[in-house]
């Protein structure tokens, strides 16, 4: 089952994380009204603008957590970033169209490239 989301809900970490600012820092970003968002249970969740058709919602569920665990990580060269394997032992190159994983290598849509686009989608809204 694939979503034709054209928004995506991401916590103050995912934002941080995406602007390498603190968490205080995305908090104090929501209170001030610079990011849509709404307070749910005590929690900022932030609504950004994302492209996420054609992925599974297990695939987002799994960039979600590859970004909140800080599985992905930036590179020196701007649009390229570098993502752990789920099970933690390889890295993967990755770029919002392709990736080096076995998935993106057979030219399938990966979770890799879905956190990407989160995080992409995080650095614009901020």
């Amino acid at each position: 089952m694939t979503t034709e989301s054209r928004s995506h809900q991401v916590t103050t970490r995912e934002i941080a994380t995406a602007n390498g600012v603190s968490i205080r820092t995305a908090q104090r970003w929501c209170q001030q009204g610079k990011l849509s968002a709404v307070k749910m249970a005590g929690r900022w969740v932030v609504t950004v603008p994302v492209d996420l058709t054609g992925y599974s919602l297990l695939q987002m569920d799994k960039a979600s957590e590859l970004i909140e665990q800080g599985g992905l990580v930036a590179t020196t060269r701007p649009g390229v970033w570098t993502a752990v394997s789920s099970d933690g032992t390889t890295t993967y190159l990755v770029m919002a169209g392709t990736c080096t994983c076995p998935a993106g290598q057979r030219g399938r849509d990966c979770y890799h490239r879905a956190a990407v686009a989160i995080v992409s989608a995080a650095r614009r809204a901020a």
